[in-house]
């Protein structure tokens, strides 16, 4: 089992992919807000953070710079939008639920 932190402010993106992720088998906290992210990152480490592009308050592109800045080894997926200076990994929205697992179990294994 692989924690994981799940940001977003979408409440379908993060029903459907909460669910997808706890089907795989693993331990996953659901943010609401980047800075959230921030915070939890500073506290414990985790396997993937998985972002939302579409959030509101601190942006997600500034949580991905935090949290790299920080923990660089724990590797970030962006929804919704291209890679950043960090190169990780980016998918479109909407999501190919299929896409998304393997591309989970790639950063989680």
């Amino acid at each position: 089992m692989k924690d994981i932190i799940l940001c977003s402010s979408n409440p379908l993106m993060i029903k459907s992919l909460y669910g997808v992720l706890r089907d795989e088998g693993h331990n996953v906290e659901t943010v609401e807000h980047p800075a959230h992210a921030v915070q939890k990152v500073l506290r414990r480490s985790y396997d993937l953070i998985i972002v939302d592009s579409e959030p509101f308050g601190l942006s997600a592109e500034d949580a991905v710079h935090i949290i790299k800045t920080v923990a660089p080894e724990i590797p970030v997926l962006c929804l919704g939008f291209g890679r950043t200076n960090y190169n990780e990994a980016a998918v479109e929205t909407p999501l190919d639920l299929e896409d998304f697992k393997r591309m989970v179990h790639s950063y989680a294994i």
